[in-house]
């Protein structure tokens, strides 16, 4: 599709014309997991169980022995250091353990072909994530390193188009065409085998009984309420599901300036609309994109690079000591 096709309009020229009013009642509701979150850090909760515990038998004793009687400072200074440190651990594992949250929605409003009395146009909504936790452990500090290093922001950005149609004649008049989106259904929601090419339109009857959208897996592809309700180890393992509405106050219009801010290039999104739907059988238009991938092949270019090629890779200790070196490889890349 040529950018022809679809041309951006200032969101505040569409809204003068038409009113905000369109854009919010079609930004789509979003279901998402409070038990999406980032790693624990487990050895620091043993470690925290572990120090109380020989703290506890510590003081027990020197009670008993009347020990603290003859080495007061000793003991008191023990106690001191030990809750020090118990409360660094207990801090670590609770900052470690950070529910992942959808922050806001950002939007780019498109305007398409004008086919007699109607215009098509394409709201294309960004909800935005406080993060993204990548299943396997040691890849996603990787990735928490390549997202401080080249993107300046830990957010995790994703994207539903909605298709409406709107009648010039009456521009209260408007028909909800459908959704596009990354459908994920059918996969586990930590699996690493996501396909970011598996864009799928759905009619706007797919939103009747409550059948909201659901997000589907841990890199934040979407599936639908109903496809959630099927998948029973999904549903229960990750419940309580949240429901996120939008209005005027976390809906907000995407600009020039803040993608440049978040570096969008690097970020492989494709904000031009993706479909035709004054066509016919547009909805049968699949997508692919070389650049949907592009977050996590600047990441493994970094693996393959700094810690080399075919190395298995899931645990801290394979990292550890390519850390300071893949950061320093990341910081150079930038810098090109």
């Amino acid at each position: 599709m040529s950018n022809s096709e679809w041309n951006q309009v200032d969101f505040q020229t569409f809204i003068d014309k038409f009113s905000e009013k369109v854009i919010i009642d079609n930004a789509p509701t979003i279901l998402y997991s409070k038990k999406d979150k980032e790693h624990e850090a487990l050895n620091s909760l043993i470690m925290f169980f572990f120090l109380t515990g020989g703290l506890l038998i510590f003081i027990s004793l020197s009670i008993f022995f009347e020990v603290v009687r003859f080495f007061v400072i000793v003991f008191i200074a023990i106690i001191v250091i030990a809750a020090l440190v118990n409360s660094f651990l207990i801090f670590y594992y609770l900052r470690s353990h950070v529910p992942i949250r959808l922050l806001e929605n950002w939007v780019e409003v498109y305007e398409g072909m004008t086919k007699a009395d109607d215009v098509f146009y394409c709201f294309t909504y960004y909800p935005v994530f406080s993060g993204k936790c990548h299943p396997n452990k040691a890849k996603n500090v990787l990735y928490k390193l390549l997202q401080e290093e080249l993107f300046n922001s830990s957010i995790d950005i994703t994207q539903i188009e909605v298709y409406v149609r709107i009648n010039l004649t009456d521009l209260k008049d408007y028909a909800l065409i459908g959704y596009y989106f990354q459908y994920g259904e059918g996969l586990p929601f930590k699996s690493e085998k996501i396909n970011r090419n598996s864009w799928t339109f759905f009619t706007k009857e797919q939103t009747t009984d409550e059948n909201f959208i659901a997000v589907a897996n841990w890199d934040h592809q979407y599936e639908w309420r109903n496809d959630l309700e099927l998948d029973y180890d999904k549903l229960h393992s990750y419940a309580p599901w949240i429901i996120q509405e939008w209005d005027k106050l976390n809906l907000k219009p995407l600009t020039k300036i803040f993608k440049d801010r978040v570096k969008w290039d690097l970020r492989g999104i494709e904000s031009v609309p993706k479909l035709r739907p004054w066509n016919s059988n547009f909805e049968t238009t699949s997508f692919d994109s070389f650049k949907a991938y592009k977050d996590l092949q600047l990441m493994n270019d970094a693996i393959e690079k700094v810690i080399g090629k075919d190395r298995k890779i899931e645990k801290l200790k394979d990292i550890k000591k390519y850390i300071l070196e893949f950061k320093a490889y990341l910081r150079d890349l930038k810098g090109q």
